[in-house]
């Protein structure tokens, strides 16, 4: 309590021989939306230079002069930097107010114009700005001087407010806040002796006040502590693997297919050897040459025989007629009789002709052909015209 009392009996000696310089400000962060907490920083500490160099920075923080600072980029330029290259140029503008932190009260507002290299992003460009500020500027000194004559013009043309703001403070215990607010009151200003007065009284309160006396309470607390119970998940684990897949490429290849072989005439076969095997393949009529061609196939499931027999007997037509020897033949020369090798179990195949016939037959009724040592007879013998 000694120690806050001779505080207080020091400020209140000052304010005795209180001057235009002897008001300092508190620099208040920059709160412009959208800067971020380095540029903040930076500003911070850039303006404490500017204000300590001009002796004006206050060190007490019960000071109610304040500078509020803003700071905005508004537009980069591109400039030409020579040979060596072009540089993109940040501008924008640093605004400082000067207030009253009690009573809000404004007192006097100045735009400075500030730039940086626009290298990156916003943020970049921002601290760039604030980077190239000098703590050296005039603007700065011109600020200082003419917010503190406009404090002390506000005081004087406000006495009757700032007394009934210093009483309010003072009623509600708040004496030191009271005692700075009322130490921009210089015997200058008309209500000098009244703001004077009412420091004194302050003063004299602070001094019987007694001072808090603060009793620590310890509170035993029960914190229940989760238990950490460790499950053990298995997963099953994805491999991917790779399988090569064949392309199928379809080829498509033309292939003759063979037209079908004709199926065999409707007709009745009789054979005398049973050893002998005899099918008609076909019988087909051509009227050009006036020929009838039977194509046949045998085999022979007896031995080898080197000279079997081939002959044409009896044929007779569809009139039931019995044609002539000149109607016969087993070879293409038109003989009736041939010899043929005919070895066992051969297919073997022979060609029997009906030649110089009279009139187009549908049916041979009946043939009569000899095979190796075999009878072969065949009826109702369908011709294809």
């Amino acid at each position: 309590m000694k120690k806050t009392f001779l505080q207080i009996i020091f400020l209140f000696v000052a304010m005795v021989g209180y001057a235009q310089s002897d008001i300092h400000f508190t620099i208040l962060k920059s709160e412009t939306k959208g800067l971020s907490e380095d540029v903040v920083d930076a500003l911070d500490l850039k303006l404490h230079q500017v204000f300590n160099r001009n002796s004006a920075a206050a060190a007490d923080v019960y000071n109610v002069f304040a500078v509020s600072p803003s700071l905005s980029l508004d537009k980069v330029l591109s400039t030409d930097g020579g040979m060596v290259r072009n540089v993109s140029l940040a501008q924008g503008e640093l605004v400082l107010i000067a207030k009253n932190i009690i009573d809000g009260a404004e007192y006097y507002s100045v735009t400075i114009p500030v730039q940086g290299e626009a290298v990156g992003n916003k943020e970049k460009a921002m601290l760039s700005m604030v980077k190239n500020i000098k703590v050296t500027a005039p603007a700065f000194t011109r600020f200082i001087n003419t917010a503190r004559k406009k404090i002390a013009d506000y005081y004087a043309n406000n006495c009757a407010f700032i007394l009934q703001k210093a009483q309010t403070l003072y009623n509600q215990n708040h004496y030191q806040e009271a005692v700075s607010y009322l130490s921009a009151a210089t015997a200058n200003v008309p209500c000098y002796d009244q703001a004077a007065a009412l420091q004194k009284q302050i003063l004299e309160n602070m001094d019987n006040t007694p001072e808090p006396v603060v009793v620590e309470k310890v509170v035993e607390k029960v914190v229940e502590k989760p238990v950490v119970v460790e499950k053990v998940v298995e997963k099953p684990v994805v491999v991917e693997k790779i399988v090569e897949k064949p392309v199928v490429v379809e080829k498509v290849v033309e292939k003759p297919v063979p037209a079908p072989a004709p199926a065999a005439p409707e007709c009745e076969i009789t054979i005398s050897k049973n050893d002998l095997d005899f099918r008609i393949l076909s019988c087909t009529g051509n009227p050009m040459q006036k020929r009838i061609t039977i194509k046949a196939e045998y085999v022979n499931n007896n031995a080898n025989i080197s000279n079997g027999d081939i002959a044409m007997n009896v044929v007779i037509d569809d009139n039931g007629r019995e044609l002539t020897r000149e109607n016969m033949a087993v070879t293409s020369n038109d003989s009736s009789y041939e010899w043929l090798s005919m070895p066992a179990r051969v297919k073997l195949k022979h060609d029997f002709y009906i030649i110089n016939y009279d009139h187009p037959m549908e049916t041979v009724s009946y043939l009569k052909l000899k095979v190796r040592d075999g009878i072969v007879e065949i009826r109702n013998l369908k011709v294809n015209w």
